[in-house]
């Protein structure tokens, strides 16, 4: 396999509401790097799926569909508030991608073998000059496994169920926690299950428990770690 070993690499992974998209996008802002949403990507090719019609097992019509737009993501960290900007042929989607039927359907499409050859090379394509934050399920352990640091967040069940709660109500979305807490258990168990690129956490990762840690206490932390491996100075 081929070595992806970058200086200025960090890779957050973890499950849905651990909290690694706000921890990456504060991050890449304050070490002046490039932010990219891997799981934003994966929503973006569910989203077409959905819109043509496709059975979300259908790799192969999936891929087709997918080689057929030009799909663009921000690289630029936006307000940890915010969605990741993506576009699919010019058009904002980054609403959409973020609808129940995406949340529903991503974890389907995501665990195509085939899918996740082609997103994990337009993301190493991406971030190849290196100098980024990755942030998804497999960063560390698949995209770019010789990153200078791989952190794993995870937290507990009922503080990520929390966390999406207040997500939802921030972007006036219907919220019901038994919902909530399904749909974050649903996806853990596909995600770890997969027999690609499962989430797990990577080698020579480190894995940080934020249920009791508010995110500046992450973020600094995980910032001492960078500097202590890159033995840059604070």
């Amino acid at each position: 396999m081929k070595k992806y070993a970058y200086r200025n690499i960090i890779t957050i992974d973890g499950p849905a509401g651990s909290g690694k998209s706000t921890v990456a996008k504060i991050l890449a802002r304050d070490l002046d790097m490039k932010y990219l949403d891997t799981g934003a990507m994966y929503r973006a090719i569910t989203l077409i799926a959905l819109e043509n019609n496709i059975e979300l097992e259908d790799e192969k019509s999936i891929l087709a569909a997918a080689s057929g737009v030009k799909l663009e993501i921000d690289q630029v960290a936006s307000s940890e508030n915010s969605y990741t900007k993506v576009f699919i042929n010019d058009r904002d989607v980054a609403e959409s991608i973020r609808s129940p039927e995406v949340g529903s359907a991503v974890s389907i499409v995501s665990r195509l073998p085939g899918i996740r050859r082609y997103l994990v090379s337009m993301q190493r394509k991406i971030a190849g000059e290196g100098n980024a934050i990755l942030e998804g399920r497999d960063t560390g352990s698949v995209v770019y496994p010789d990153a200078v640091l791989k952190i794993f967040l995870t937290a507990s069940i009922s503080e990520r169920v929390k966390r999406r709660k207040l997500q939802l109500e921030e972007k006036n979305q219907e919220v019901k926690l038994g919902h909530i807490k399904e749909e974050i258990k649903k996806r853990d168990f596909i995600d770890s299950n997969r027999k690609d690129s499962p989430l797990v956490i990577p080698g020579d990762g480190i894995k940080l428990d934020t249920s009791d840690m508010p995110i500046f206490e992450v973020v600094n932390k995980i910032k001492q770690l960078y500097y202590d491996r890159t033995k840059t100075k604070i």
